[in-house]
């Protein structure tokens, strides 16, 4: 997977429920976001899919 499809998928996973009074989250927002709050040890399994793009965006330093 590379890093713009992980990106992507992120974002829609990290915005699913909503943010209460703000806005949803760029791709840029997103990406640090989980790199500021997760772990390797935290991806625990989250689907094929989104296991794989957490950890691609845990991996890299790059911002969408």
């Amino acid at each position: 997977m590379d890093f713009k499809k992980a990106a992507e998928i992120v974002t829609a996973d990290q915005n699913e429920n909503g943010w209460g009074d703000e806005g949803p989250m760029s791709q840029t927002e997103a990406v640090r976001h989980v790199r500021d709050t997760m772990s390797f040890e935290d991806v625990i399994d989250y689907g094929v899919e989104n296991t794989e793009a957490y950890r691609q965006i845990l991996s890299t330093r790059g911002l969408p």
